[in-house]
């Protein structure tokens, strides 16, 4: 049997590492780890970005210099990804059908 790999710490920096590879999955930039395949999924990259801001909106005041540089240095990427998205029907977006 072979062994388990450690589970990372779980510090803010590694929670933002793993939903910047979580958004390059969607945008189709990384292989799904369960298929191997790679797949653009427009309306959830969008709305992981949307966490994302809604992280850096929340956690102001609040990081450490290295966790600011690596949210906004991420940010700038994957907004920059977005950009070249074609626009997608709001009834598509994660949750658009979701009564409140």
């Amino acid at each position: 049997m072979v062994p388990m790999p450690e589970a990372p710490d779980a510090t803010f920096l590694n929670f933002l590492s793993g939903l910047a590879s979580q958004a390059l999955m969607q945008f189709g930039e990384l292989p799904n780890p369960l298929t191997g395949e790679r797949a653009v999924h427009p309306a959830y990259a969008r709305y992981t970005v949307q966490l994302l801001r809604v992280l850096q909106e929340k956690s102001a005041g609040n990081r450490t210099p290295d966790e600011e540089r690596y949210l906004a240095a991420m940010l700038t990427e994957l907004s920059a990804r977005l950009a070249k998205l074609p626009a997608e029907p709001v009834e598509d977006a994660p949750g658009a059908n979701e009564k409140s």
